[in-house]
């Protein structure tokens, strides 16, 4: 078997996650093995590395196959890499010895019925997607015995198995600043739609607690004020002033806090797997569109939910008609 060498977008961590999933089949359906090799062209990269590794998956993952992480890759083909990367707008190109380089995200056209194909505008994954995913996530997706361990101790600490949890995400800084100017970025966090959709809830289940994931402070504050003590949160690094978006690597907009520092981005990757982890372990996730709420799904296809933004966007549309 050949390598399938995955290689980084300027990105979110969330979106490489999904990156990786939906070139998984691909790679198994060439006879090839998938390899992520994520370097400086995303935040999330140190010179130094972080926890003893050399690249942005294995920061926080396992490698994709047991026993071939990144460090296997020749290192005649790792300058050809660095000498050609590949374009995001191709699905990528074979190397002299049989293996395959891209950093494609699975949906163009030549790759249907080979890569998965997952939404990343507003809508939400299928639930035949959700099943699919689950499975490749299961075997191919394992974070670190570390970081495991922290949220399993969060878990048990909050008591999750014992009461109703609603998982909050709520994505902010750069996705709403107005350097962003994609479309469906627009609206997408309106806090008040969260806490409606929060207090049907919890007419529900009166007792339950929120656990709140988000990349601002403020945002968090919104939470705290309006539903109190039953409020949770996993302590990790978030936008608390200045601006909000930044540029990464490449010039792609990302928020400020990760783009301007690299060993901050990397450390704060880790802190969003755990809220990933944890979100989904929720018995209910309230979000907007994202791709770390996404991925929750991809990995619990039983969690339920509400898209917050998908549910604004229809209402607005019918309001335009």
């Amino acid at each position: 078997m050949k390598l399938h060498i995955i290689c980084e977008r300027d990105v979110g961590l969330f979106s490489l996650i999904q990156q990786v999933i939906a070139n998984i089949p691909w790679a198994l359906g060439e006879d090839r093995i998938p390899v992520a090799y994520f370097g400086d062209r995303t935040c999330y990269w140190t010179p130094g590395g972080y926890q003893h590794k050399n690249t942005v998956w294995e920061y926080y993952f396992e490698p994709i196959f047991p026993g071939y992480p990144a460090q296997r890759i020749p290192q005649w083909l790792c300058r050809a890499i660095a000498d050609r990367f590949p374009s995001p707008f191709e699905v990528g190109y074979a190397t002299e010895d049989g293996s395959f380089v891209t950093n494609h995200f699975g949906d163009h056209p030549e790759l249907r019925g080979k890569a998965l194909s997952i939404p990343y505008l507003i809508e939400d994954p299928t639930q035949e997607l959700r099943n699919l995913t689950s499975t490749l996530i299961r075997e191919y997706v394992r974070p670190r015995q570390s970081i495991r361990e922290q949220a399993c101790s969060f878990i048990v600490e909050h008591q999750f198995d014992e009461q109703f949890t609603i998982g909050v995400h709520a994505r902010g800084t750069d996705a709403i600043s107005a350097l962003e100017r994609r479309s469906h970025r627009r609206g997408s966090l309106a806090l008040t739609r969260y806490a409606g959709e929060l207090h049907n809830l919890l007419e529900i289940h009166p007792e339950a607690a929120i656990f709140v994931a988000t990349d601002a402070k403020s945002s968090l504050q919104y939470f705290k004020h309006h539903f109190g003590s039953r409020v949770i949160a996993y302590d990790s690094i978030r936008h608390e002033k200045g601006p909000a978006a930044g540029r990464g690597p490449t010039g792609w907009i990302m928020p400020a806090y990760i783009a301007t520092d690299r060993a901050q981005a990397a450390k704060n990757g880790e802190q969003a797997i755990i809220e990933c982890l944890l979100l989904s372990e929720c018995d209910y996730l309230v979000h907007n569109g994202s791709s770390l709420a996404r991925t929750a799904l991809l990995k619990s296809p039983q969690l339920l939910h509400t898209n917050t933004h998908r549910v604004l966007n229809e209402g607005e549309r019918m309001r335009s008609r």
